[in-house]
């Protein structure tokens, strides 16, 4: 059974990380014992006799006695303070307590005319509340983890899931495997080079297969995990090897696994102690890691959203998600994946970058530092690895677009080219032979506070590979058309019998970059002019209104509203014969039509748009509306 124990305040801090900020040091790693509100503790009694003085204060035995009863408690001190003497006050009024969790905006009142020299024992570690949740999810919060805290024995004090598979594999020599209850893999350690079938499609895909899945019910070995309280095993079968798996419960709940593949010449009886006081290791663990509740995401998407976004305050930020500010940090953009995808990508991800961050974010098209704005998402950063999160419905506005952005902090300074490699190293081999994924590196950094130039850089990058990579027609099963058609486009990738993974850094596709650049400054600049601006696709007006009339965009909505109304491709002609460089043939090999017809959209565009692709600055304005128009 599940031996229950009072976790320590440490741990405590280090498990709301992101949701309390601390604000003075603990002076002892006391047990914590309970969680209360300030209000519903009965009131500290004093000796309102005693003359004021001004020496040190010693308190009466009645004070010494209810300093007593605030032992091991984390108080919740809901009333806010107001200045330096008020927070005195809070912490007299509840000396004794392991720890008071204050309101946002305290530590302004910190400073010299605050007693915080008290004994050890007396004055409680002091807790800020984060803006972004509310007293009730802190309770609630706060009180799961003192209740799912369990005795981790001798067992190092791991603070991840990754640490407790690579110790038990280290022990045990066997290969684990730790699991979520629908079979998501959490984290894994393997020993020795060679892998059985099973688990190497396991480890590849973050999840064990559908068909192992149905073989293992069909059979009732799942069955009987979810029903035992003890080790199961499963014999060896061909090329498979011996397993011994054991089930993670919280009061009485099946809240994930533990499966461990060893060889022949593994003991499985020792192997099976070693199971046992790892499940009750792993508990708290995996309480944290598959109960985190929606406010501990919001808090985490808005500090990375702020560290991305080039904050002029990013000590809350780097607090809450245990960044320094001074180290080697690089950020990965890649499109967007669909969500039954998104789990294998952070799952390899995490595999290649211990420190690496998945957030969908949404960055604004207009203005250069539009991708820097960060308006859909975020989450943890920190030893834990890689953690996906949702904003709202994970979906840009009008005029923006999604990116899938990954921080990573690095151990030591790498380029962004070999950064690149390394990714695509790591997930050419988790994608179905039918998809793509692009994405952008931006230069690595030194320091937290430039951390939102490598994201601006790293969205605009990944735009233009995926720009590039349409242009080219997507994947070519030809190794030889690939790799040309990588080369013109300046991007790096890997295809064969899995998926397409294409990426660049900023030196690669230097051009492109500049050509999005100067789009989102032409449109920045165009809706500040008279008559200028983007015009929604229903509303752009009859495709007899003739003349560009102002505004950069204006020729390339005329053409798209004329192509809205009959079924044409006079914008899509305009693309390609400006891809071309205005070599009518290629153009229309490429568009699949004779020259002469060529020929005659050219004309109806400039009758539509009172523009010559003949008159250099005409075609000048036509070429930057088109560009414009595509990044709008």
């Amino acid at each position: 059974m599940t031996e229950t124990a009072s976790p320590p305040l440490s741990r405590l801090i280090r498990d709301t990380e992101g949701l309390l900020l601390p604000l003075t040091e603990m002076a002892d790693d006391v047990a914590i014992t309970r969680v209360e509100f300030g209000f519903d503790l009965p009131k500290a009694p004093t000796d309102s006799s005693a003359a004021p003085h001004t020496g040190p204060h010693t308190a009466s035995p009645a004070e010494a006695a209810g300093r007593a009863s605030l032992a091991g408690t984390v108080v919740l001190a809901t009333e806010p303070v107001r200045s330096p003497a008020g927070l005195d006050a809070v912490l007299s009024a509840h000396a004794g307590a392991a720890a008071l969790v204050v309101p946002p905006g305290t530590h302004s009142h910190l400073g010299d005319g605050v007693d915080l020299r008290g004994t050890t024992g007396e004055v409680p570690v002091l807790l800020e509340r984060s803006p972004h949740v509310t007293w009730s999810e802190i309770l609630v919060h706060l009180r799961q983890l003192t209740e799912g805290a369990t005795s981790a024995l001798a067992w190092p004090d791991v603070d991840d899931l990754s640490a407790l598979a690579a110790v038990i594999a280290e022990t045990t020599g066997a290969s684990i495997t730790i699991e979520d209850p629908t079979s998501r893999v959490l984290a894994h350690a393997n020993l020795g080079d060679e892998l059985d079938e099973i688990r190497r499609e396991t480890i590849l895909s973050g999840a064990i297969p559908d068909w192992r899945i149905a073989e293992l019910e069909e059979s009732g070995f799942l069955d009987t995990i979810r029903r035992s309280t003890d080790v199961v095993e499963r014999p060896a079968e061909g090329t498979s090897p011996a397993r011994s798996v054991i089930a993670l419960r919280s009061e009485g709940e099946l809240i994930g696994t533990i499966w461990a593949a060893y060889p022949a010449e593994v003991d499985p009886e020792p192997l099976r102690e070693v199971l046992r006081d790892a499940a009750r290791a792993a508990l708290p663990v995996m309480l944290r890691t598959l109960r985190r509740s929606p406010f501990e995401k919001r808090i985490r998407r808005e500090a990375l959203g702020a560290i991305l976004a080039g904050s002029a305050d990013l000590g809350p930020s780097a607090t809450l998600l245990s960044l320094p500010f001074s180290g080697s940090f690089c950020v990965l953009a890649f499109t967007e994946v669909a969500p039954d995808r998104e789990p294998v990508l952070r799952f390899h991800l995490r595999a290649a970058f211990a420190d690496a961050v998945l957030a969908h974010v949404s960055s604004a098209g207009a203005g250069p530092a539009g991708a820097g704005q960060s308006r859909a998402g975020s989450a943890s950063i920190g030893p834990a690895g890689a953690v996906s999160a949702h904003a709202g419905a994970g979906r840009a506005a009008a005029g923006e677009r999604v990116h899938l952005a990954a921080l990573v902090q690095m151990s030591e300074p790498t380029s962004a080219d070999q950064v690149r490699d390394h990714v695509i190293a790591a997930l050419r081999r988790s994608l179905p032979k039918t998809e793509t994924l692009c994405f952008g590196v931006g230069t690595p950094v030194d320091r937290l506070d430039a951390v939102h130039r490598s994201w601006t850089e790293a969205a605009y990058v990944v735009d233009a590979v995926q720009s590039s990579t349409e242009d080219d027609g997507g994947a070519n099963d030809d190794d030889g058309e690939e790799t040309a058609s990588r080369k013109r486009s300046g991007t790096y990738g890997s295809q064969g019998a899995h998926g397409r993974i294409v990426g660049a850094t900023i030196r690669d596709v230097a051009a492109r970059v500049v050509g999005l650049q100067v789009a989102d400054v032409l449109l920045s600049a165009d809706d500040q002019s008279i008559g200028g601006g983007r015009v929604p696709v229903g509303q752009r007006g009859s495709a007899d209104q003739r003349g560009p009339g102002g505004g950069v965009l204006a020729p390339a909505q005329a053409l798209a509203a004329h192509d809205e109304l009959h079924n044409g491709s006079l914008l899509e002609t305009l693309r390609v014969y400006f891809a071309t460089v205005g070599n009518s043939a290629e153009a229309s090999r490429r568009l699949h039509v004779h020259t002469n017809s060529l020929r005659h959209r050219l004309g109806r565009i400039e009758e539509i748009t009172g523009l010559s692709t003949a008159e250099p600055a005409d075609r000048l304005w036509l070429e930057l509306s088109v560009l414009a128009f595509d990044r709008s």
